[in-house]
Protein backbone atom coordinates (compact mmCIF):
# COMPACT_ATOMS: atom_id res chain seq x y z
CA UNK A 1 0.00 0.00 0.00
CA UNK A 2 1.30 3.46 -0.93
CA UNK A 3 1.96 6.19 1.60
CA UNK A 4 -0.97 8.61 1.50
CA UNK A 5 -3.24 10.60 3.77
CA UNK A 6 -6.92 11.42 3.94
CA UNK A 7 -7.34 15.19 3.66
CA UNK A 8 -10.72 16.66 4.58
CA UNK A 9 -12.19 19.91 3.31
CA UNK A 10 -13.77 20.45 6.71
CA UNK A 11 -15.86 23.58 6.20
CA UNK A 12 -19.09 21.55 6.42
CA UNK A 13 -18.16 17.90 6.08
CA UNK A 14 -20.97 15.62 7.35
CA UNK A 15 -18.88 12.41 7.37
CA UNK A 16 -16.12 13.24 9.84
CA UNK A 17 -16.97 10.38 12.22
CA UNK A 18 -16.90 7.87 9.34
CA UNK A 19 -13.50 9.18 8.20
CA UNK A 20 -12.19 8.98 11.76
CA UNK A 21 -13.36 5.35 12.05
CA UNK A 22 -11.89 4.27 8.70
CA UNK A 23 -8.59 6.11 9.19
CA UNK A 24 -8.09 4.30 12.50
CA UNK A 25 -9.08 0.93 11.02
CA UNK A 26 -6.63 1.28 8.10
CA UNK A 27 -3.98 3.20 10.08
CA UNK A 28 -4.05 6.19 7.72
CA UNK A 29 -3.38 9.72 8.86
CA UNK A 30 -6.48 11.94 8.55
CA UNK A 31 -6.13 15.71 8.47
CA UNK A 32 -9.02 18.13 8.59
CA UNK A 33 -8.57 21.58 7.09
CA UNK A 34 -11.03 24.18 8.32
CA UNK A 35 -11.29 27.90 8.83
CA UNK A 36 -11.47 29.52 12.24
CA UNK A 37 -15.20 30.00 11.78
CA UNK A 38 -15.89 26.32 10.93
CA UNK A 39 -13.94 24.31 13.51
CA UNK A 40 -16.10 21.27 14.39
CA UNK A 41 -17.61 21.37 17.89
CA UNK A 42 -16.74 17.75 18.54
CA UNK A 43 -13.04 17.00 18.88
CA UNK A 44 -12.09 14.07 16.66
CA UNK A 45 -9.00 11.87 16.69
CA UNK A 46 -7.35 13.47 13.68
CA UNK A 47 -4.98 16.32 12.98
CA UNK A 48 -6.52 19.77 12.58
CA UNK A 49 -5.04 22.45 10.34
CA UNK A 50 -6.93 25.66 10.93
CA UNK A 51 -6.62 28.51 8.43
CA UNK A 52 -7.89 32.04 8.02
CA UNK A 53 -11.58 32.64 7.30
CA UNK A 54 -10.83 34.37 3.99
CA UNK A 55 -12.74 33.05 0.97
CA UNK A 56 -11.06 29.97 -0.52
CA UNK A 57 -8.42 29.86 2.25
CA UNK A 58 -9.15 26.20 3.04
CA UNK A 59 -9.04 25.21 -0.63
CA UNK A 60 -5.74 27.01 -1.19
CA UNK A 61 -4.21 25.43 1.91
CA UNK A 62 -5.28 21.96 0.72
CA UNK A 63 -3.93 22.57 -2.79
CA UNK A 64 -0.55 23.57 -1.36
CA UNK A 65 -0.48 20.64 1.09
CA UNK A 66 -1.56 17.60 -0.92
CA UNK A 67 0.78 15.02 -2.34
CA UNK A 68 0.31 12.43 -5.05
CA UNK A 69 -2.04 9.60 -3.98
CA UNK A 70 -3.63 11.56 -1.09
CA UNK A 71 -7.39 11.15 -0.83
CA UNK A 72 -9.35 14.39 -0.52
CA UNK A 73 -12.91 14.52 0.82
CA UNK A 74 -14.67 17.56 -0.64
CA UNK A 75 -17.94 18.75 -2.12
CA UNK A 76 -16.10 21.30 -4.25
CA UNK A 77 -15.73 20.23 -7.91
CA UNK A 78 -13.07 22.87 -8.53
CA UNK A 79 -10.91 21.63 -5.66
CA UNK A 80 -11.48 18.02 -6.77
CA UNK A 81 -10.32 18.93 -10.29
CA UNK A 82 -7.06 20.41 -9.00
CA UNK A 83 -6.50 17.43 -6.71
CA UNK A 84 -6.91 15.03 -9.65
CA UNK A 85 -4.49 17.08 -11.77
CA UNK A 86 -1.88 16.75 -8.99
CA UNK A 87 -2.22 12.96 -8.86
CA UNK A 88 -4.49 12.84 -5.84
CA UNK A 89 -7.85 11.17 -5.50
CA UNK A 90 -11.11 12.82 -4.49
CA UNK A 91 -14.47 11.73 -3.11
CA UNK A 92 -17.57 13.68 -2.15
CA UNK A 93 -19.25 13.29 1.26
CA UNK A 94 -22.13 11.59 -0.54
CA UNK A 95 -19.70 8.92 -1.76
CA UNK A 96 -19.22 9.96 -5.38
CA UNK A 97 -15.65 9.29 -6.50
CA UNK A 98 -14.42 12.08 -8.74
CA UNK A 99 -12.68 10.70 -11.82
CA UNK A 100 -10.81 12.47 -14.62
CA UNK A 101 -13.42 11.29 -17.13
CA UNK A 102 -16.29 13.15 -15.42
CA UNK A 103 -14.77 16.21 -13.75
CA UNK A 104 -14.98 18.47 -16.83
CA UNK A 105 -18.70 17.75 -17.16
CA UNK A 106 -19.29 18.48 -13.47
CA UNK A 107 -17.42 21.80 -13.77
CA UNK A 108 -19.33 22.70 -16.93
CA UNK A 109 -22.68 21.97 -15.27
CA UNK A 110 -21.66 24.07 -12.27
CA UNK A 111 -20.80 26.93 -14.61
CA UNK A 112 -24.14 26.64 -16.45
CA UNK A 113 -26.08 26.65 -13.18
CA UNK A 114 -24.15 29.73 -12.07
CA UNK A 115 -25.05 31.51 -15.34
CA UNK A 116 -28.73 30.61 -14.90
CA UNK A 117 -28.76 31.99 -11.35
CA UNK A 118 -26.89 35.14 -12.41
CA UNK A 119 -29.57 35.73 -15.06
CA UNK A 120 -32.26 35.51 -12.38
CA UNK A 121 -33.21 31.88 -12.94
CA UNK A 122 -33.51 29.16 -10.36
CA UNK A 123 -31.65 25.89 -10.20
CA UNK A 124 -32.31 22.81 -8.17
CA UNK A 125 -30.20 22.49 -5.02
CA UNK A 126 -28.71 19.29 -3.64
CA UNK A 127 -31.07 16.72 -2.22
CA UNK A 128 -31.19 16.08 1.50
CA UNK A 129 -28.56 13.67 2.87
CA UNK A 130 -29.72 10.28 4.03
CA UNK A 131 -28.25 7.14 5.56
CA UNK A 132 -27.60 5.66 2.09
CA UNK A 133 -25.17 8.53 1.45
CA UNK A 134 -23.19 7.50 4.54
CA UNK A 135 -23.16 3.85 3.43
CA UNK A 136 -22.03 4.80 -0.09
CA UNK A 137 -19.36 7.15 1.28
CA UNK A 138 -17.92 4.50 3.59
CA UNK A 139 -17.92 1.82 0.85
CA UNK A 140 -16.26 4.10 -1.72
CA UNK A 141 -13.69 5.54 0.69
CA UNK A 142 -12.61 1.98 1.51
CA UNK A 143 -12.52 1.25 -2.24
CA UNK A 144 -10.16 4.21 -2.82
CA UNK A 145 -7.94 3.05 0.05
CA UNK A 146 -7.77 -0.48 -1.31
CA UNK A 147 -6.95 0.76 -4.83
CA UNK A 148 -3.62 2.05 -3.48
Amino acid sequence: MKDFRIIIDGDSCPVLKIIEEISKEYNIKAIIFCSYSHVPNERLDMEYLIVDSAPQAVDLAIINYIKKDDIIVTQDYGLASIVLSKGGRAISPSGNIYRDQQIDLLLYNRHLNSEIRRAGGRTKGPRKRNEMDNIKFKRNLIKLIQES
